[in-house]
């Protein structure tokens, strides 16, 4: 009897000490936290030269992160991103330059997609071109 209660604590035991190590393994991968997602050009000039902002990330996963992707609906910005894999713990960043073409109050949105859970994060921008 004693062995047979031994033999079950020890394959209730091995099966609670499986599904840790494979939730912990569900939650493995890469991962991008930027130090901020918003940014606020203010007043531009209407015409003036363009401006550019740096939204720095570290990849605090375990797995190498791949900007796969970066897409916006405005002409009037261009993005510039990674095309290299970031290790884990290492950093990286997207450049948003925004041209003041057109006058008006903007407030713009930057998807850039990745191989991280959700598969995508949006930055934005605004301002008001006078």
């Amino acid at each position: 009897m004693k062995r047979f209660i031994a033999l079950i604590l020890t394959l209730l035991c091995t099966a609670a000490l499986s599904v840790a190590v494979c939730g912990e393994n569900s939650a493995s991968g890469p991962g991008m936290k930027f130090e901020k997602v918003n940014h606020d050009f203010g007043t531009l000039p209407h015409r003036g030269e363009k401006v550019a902002v740096e939204f720095p990330f570290v990849n605090d996963g375990n797995a190498p992160l791949v900007v796969t992707r970066t897409t916006t609906s405005c002409r009037c910005i261009t993005i510039a991103a990674p095309k290299r894999p970031i290790r884990p713990g290492a950093s990286g960043s997207i450049v948003v330059t925004y041209d003041p073409k057109d006058k008006g109050v903007f407030n713009k949105g930057i998807s850039v997609e990745a191989n991280i859970p959700g598969g995508s994060v949006t930055l934005f921008v605004r301002g008001e071109v006078e």
